[in-house]
């Protein structure tokens, strides 16, 4: 499985990875921008993509709309700092399938992303700065 995480948060990005590396058949990519996501998602066909909605060069919620209606069956994850109803609905009606908000915990990660917890390798206790 093939997972691309961008997220503007170094240490966000990091954990994230941490986590997801430690599951049964992960690639782990990590973009810091927009861009960068964008340079990935052109040449490796991900199947989950965690995206943060506030990048230092865009939107990404606009980012995951634009894949998700051309891969359908990617399993897109929109994470956020704020909560906001409007955004979690337009999200929802975009397709996207997941919606965090930080802090967020394993739990919530792993359904999100559809995993079920006897694929997990680590304690949440190893990644605090996730939350709970």
């Amino acid at each position: 499985m093939k997972v691309l995480i961008i997220e503007k948060d170094k240490t966000v990005r990091q954990s994230l990875s941490y986590f997801i590396e430690r599951l049964r058949n992960c690639e782990v990519f990590l973009a810091s921008s927009k861009e960068e996501g964008i340079s990935f998602f052109k040449i490796i066909p991900f199947d989950i993509v965690l995206c943060g909605d506030r990048l230092p060069d865009g939107d990404g919620l606009e980012v995951l709309k634009g894949w998700t209606k051309a891969k359908p069956r990617l399993i897109s994850v929109l994470m956020t700092a704020h909560s906001d109803e409007q955004l979690r609905q337009e999200a929802e009606k975009a397709g996207i399938r997941g919606y965090l908000e930080k802090p967020f915990d394993l739990k919530q990660l792993e359904e999100a992303m559809g995993i079920g917890s006897s694929e997990l390798r680590v304690r949440s206790s190893e990644l605090g700065i996730l939350g709970k």
